[in-house]
């Protein structure tokens, strides 16, 4: 009986130390998710900084740099496909817009993005559909109508 006892004690002892490990490593955990957002947001806001100077390669960096530590971050899928839109290389601004409007369907930003690499594809009656979406979610957006203008504009003349 004695040594059920101290196995049943052992084995206490054992789940108390597990679920404490467990604790511990949720603190750790919590702890370096806060640090990489925190690097994350610096990261952004250098990336701004250098898209506002039209420094947009480094835009590129900083933001993907930003995306390595916050993946599931939509606004940064936002920033770095207008950095690549102004470099011209829109499929891969198209490939970061449909990404953001992946992880923020409500968001007209990632459906403009979306638009304005379709439209730098000359894929304008897409790039329409995309303004059309981001027109749904915020109807006010000046920027939106006249972009969306431009784009049935490019549609007409190519037909």
């Amino acid at each position: 009986r004695a040594v059920l006892e101290a196995e049943a004690e052992t084995r206490r002892v054992l789940e108390e130390q597990e679920r404490e490990a467990a604790a511990a490593l949720a603190v750790v955990e919590a702890e370096e998710a806060e640090e990489r957002g925190r690097r994350a947001e610096q990261l952004k806001t250098d990336g701004n900084a250098a898209f506002r100077e039209a420094r947009y390669a480094e835009a590129v960096r900083l933001y993907s740099a930003a995306v390595e530590l916050e993946p599931e971050n939509g606004v940064l899928f936002s920033n770095r496909s207008g950095a690549l839109t102004a470099l011209a290389s829109y499929d891969l601004a198209l490939a970061d817009a449909d990404r953001c409007t992946a992880l923020r369907p409500d968001w007209p930003k990632g459906f403009a993005r979306r638009a304005a690499a379709l439209h730098g594809l000359r894929r304008f009656a897409l790039a329409v559909n995309a303004y059309d979406a981001a027109l749904a979610l915020d109807p006010s957006d000046g920027i939106l109508v006249t972009a969306r203008r431009q784009s049935s504009f490019a549609l007409a003349i190519e037909t």
